[in-house]
């Protein structure tokens, strides 16, 4: 058992140490990739992404339509695909002895790009000492310690552009709700300091109250209910005033409202609320869009707009006291053309119905707020060209690099969209079967050791310990005895 055990162990750090071998190479790559990558001349900007990405003081500029093309070959969003870019031209150009560190394996690609990334506001010189000073002893402990440690060279490095980047952090407030999973949604910000510990007190003294009628009920449980009712302010008022009314009651009725307001509470907790709780709960426009054969029972699943797909049975018990207006079926088959250029409004619902994402490879983005772009570009004069069949929610990056002729796409039937990008690869989106790549990457296109380690693998499978030494050598795995 012993033996069995450590072997298995062995080849896990094995396998351990070549997926660090490939990540290592896949931020080599795309770092290469950026620095050979150029459509024309008026297509490179100064920072990747629109500014939403910024590369730092010692880095090269990068084609914006970039992270296009990467996200198809990555399998990854847009954003994802350039945050990944910059991750690697920051890397390699501002701190080249954690570049060299990371191809010898001293340092994971993952760690090496984190700690590239926390010293992107730093001038090159003091970002590079920073580093350098870090790789010493990063490798001693786990990630929270090692960028622990991080955070006070930083400091200790710059405290003005520290302290300035603080002030400006505290006023980058926001709450944001996000990702649906089973039912459940996420829900996180960033708020004043008062403010968040008033909250965290609010939540708290309402998951007491609820948890007298709820008893089975966990601590986290019974906070996240009580977030819920402070979502609706006249219900949380409710509770706290019926929890706070045993208090008063040895307070004669006269004296109680000589010494509070004349609603008879107390302090912050004053106030009458004479509506019913239910009319007073926020108005919430939400679409819940069931599918036909979904009617008429608990089977099926339900997609809530801006947040995904629920049971229908989570669905009844979600909406259950809550008031619903039936919107009519709209049969997307069976939506005529409009002979204009500008979509109406109602088309516009239409195209976003039945594309709930970007019809770009990969994308997450909702279709809201979008271009609405026609596939085949509009002829003044022609009809039935704004059609469900010839039009598509782009960003505008996707548009921009879709009118310059960078990208070309087709819609060969409705909501199938077929994308060629400048590199030659090409695939096929759809809203509901995803994204598809039609023309994989030829084999013969490899280098001619890695093609060999492929066919290797897949029929005489070599040791782990084989696969990473031939790898690391650039040779050809050969079966152990």
């Amino acid at each position: 058992m012993e033996d069995i055990a450590a072997t298995l162990a062995k080849e896990l750090l094995e396998m351990e140490q070549l997926s660090e071998l490939v990540a290592a190479r896949k931020v080599m790559l795309l770092a290469e990739l950026a620095a050979n990558y150029h459509l024309t001349e008026d297509d490179v900007v100064e920072v990747l992404v629109e500014k939403q990405i910024p590369m730092g003081d010692g880095a090269p500029s990068v084609s914006e339509f970039l992270c296009l093309e990467v996200a198809g070959l990555l399998r990854c969003t847009p954003a994802a695909a350039g945050g990944r870019i910059a991750d690697a031209v920051n890397l390699k150009s501002r701190h080249p002895r954690l570049y060299a560190e990371m191809r010898e394996l001293r340092v994971s690609a993952d760690r090496a790009c984190a700690a590239a990334r926390k010293c992107q506001h730093l001038p090159q010189p003091v970002a590079e000492q920073v580093t350098d000073r870090w790789m010493r002893t990063q490798h001693r402990h786990g990630w929270t310690a090692a960028f622990n440690r991080l955070d006070k060279e930083i400091a200790n490095a710059a405290p003005e552009i520290t302290a300035a980047r603080e002030r400006r952090t505290r006023t980058q407030l926001g709450v944001h709700v996000w990702g649906l999973h089973e039912g459940t949604m996420n829900l996180t910000g960033r708020l004043e300091t008062l403010d968040a510990r008033y909250l965290d007190a609010a939540v708290e003294r309402i998951a007491e109250i609820l948890g007298a009628e709820s008893p089975e009920a966990t601590k986290e449980v019974l906070r996240a209910r009580a977030l819920g009712v402070l979502a609706n302010p006249a219900h949380a008022l409710s509770l706290l005033q019926q929890a706070a009314q045993p208090t008063l009651d040895a307070i004669p009725a006269e004296e109680n409202q000589a010494r509070h307001d004349p609603h008879g509470c107390r302090g912050h907790l004053c106030g009458t609320i004479t509506t019913p709780l239910h009319k007073l709960r926020p108005q919430l426009g939400i679409a819940v869009h069931l599918h036909v054969d979904a009617l008429g029972g608990l089977e099926g699943a339900a997609r809530i707009e801006r947040a995904g797909h629920i049971t229908t049975a989570t669905l009844a018990e979600a909406l259950r006291g809550v008031d619903i207006t039936v919107q009519p079926v709209i049969d997307l088959d069976n939506v005529p053309a409009e002979d204009r250029y500008v979509p109406t409004t109602s088309m516009r619902r239409v195209v976003e119905l039945a594309a709930p994402y970007e019809p770009f490879p990969f994308s997450t983005r909702g279709p809201h707020r979008l271009d609405l772009d026609h596939t085949v570009p509009y002829q003044p004069g022609a009809p039935g060209q704004t059609r469900l069949g010839n039009l598509a929610p782009l960003s505008r990056r996707v548009h921009r690099a879709k009118t310059a002729g960078h990208w070309r796409v087709e819609q060969p039937r409705s909501m199938t969209f077929v994308w060629h990008s400048p590199l030659g690869f090409q695939y096929e989106v759809h809203p509901a079967e995803g994204t598809r790549r039609v023309v994989p990457v030829a084999r013969s296109g490899m280098p001619q050791q890695y093609a060999e380690l492929v066919a290797r693998i897949r029929t005489e499978k070599p040791s782990p310990a084989t696969i990473l030494r031939c790898a690391q050598r650039g040779s050809n795995p050969r079966p152990e005895a």
